[in-house]
């Protein structure tokens, strides 16, 4: 089971803070992808698909399938589509059907990733982002033979955010304004933007964990995020991170 390199997703994440085009994101992001099998991928609002079938990006996306799910209404069944409206986990597509079978979801809502397997779109991963902007929000990749190990998942993850939120600042035309970090928050994010854990970081610096989950507390807390990931995600978009990366 393979994982991208964190020098691919670390150079993704500067194409994303130095984008001024969409398409300064998308375009690398669909090479990105495609050197892991995914054929196609969507990121954006989910409200919009609802509405309109419009995202911040989409690629290969079958038009047909777009098209049909929409004229028939079938977000308001499909099961990927309701877990990551319900801000649940991060999830591949077919532990969410396993999940809605055993919950007795009704065939029709079944019968729909059945029809997106005819597409193409045999499994996939989708990732909530409802930390980001005002809307509930996802990332959801899908493609034939896709390597969903747990390894995998977290450096979609990883991508997702970044394009989400790339994305999401250029379309809101939004100019992130960067909270002020102390010099040990910055050490500490610096750590966890590599993918330390706290007891890592905490071998690394020579602090008790206690102190690092601490740290992790107040930088959570200044970006008005849940998770490390999305403090990460911001503060590479923001320059933080540069800053950081220089204590």
């Amino acid at each position: 089971m393979g994982q991208i390199a964190f020098a691919k997703i670390s150079d993704f994440s500067e194409t994303c803070l130095n984008a001024s085009d969409p398409e300064d994101i998308t375009t690398p992001l669909t090479t990105l992808l495609r050197d892991e099998g995914i054929s196609s991928w969507f990121v954006g609002s989910l409200a919009h698909v609802s509405e309109n079938g419009r995202g911040f990006g989409f690629y290969g996306v079958p038009k047909a399938w777009q098209e049909r799910y929409l004229e028939r209404g079938y977000y308001a069944l499909d099961p990927v589509f309701q877990h990551a409206k319900a801000g649940k986990p991060r999830i591949t597509w077919s532990n969410c059907r396993n999940e809605a079978l055993a919950k007795g979801a009704s065939q029709k809502a079944l019968t729909i990733l059945d029809e997106a397997a005819e597409f193409g779109l045999e499994d996939g991963f989708i990732m909530p982002v409802h930390g980001f902007g005002d809307l509930p929000g996802a990332v959801t990749y899908g493609g034939r033979d896709i390597d969903l190990s747990k390894e995998m998942q977290m450096s979609l993850f990883l991508i997702g955010a970044y394009a989400f939120e790339g994305l999401r600042r250029l379309v809101e035309h939004f100019r992130p304004v960067a909270p002020i970090l102390t010099r040990a928050e910055l050490r500490i994010l610096r750590w966890s933007a590599e993918g330390k854990s706290a007891n890592d970081i905490a071998d690394i610096l020579k602090l008790s964990p206690h102190t690092v989950r601490a740290h992790h507390k107040n930088i959570k807390s200044k970006y008005a995020v849940a998770t490390m990931v999305q403090a990460c995600v911001l503060a590479a978009l923001d320059g933080t991170l540069g800053l950081a990366a220089a204590h």
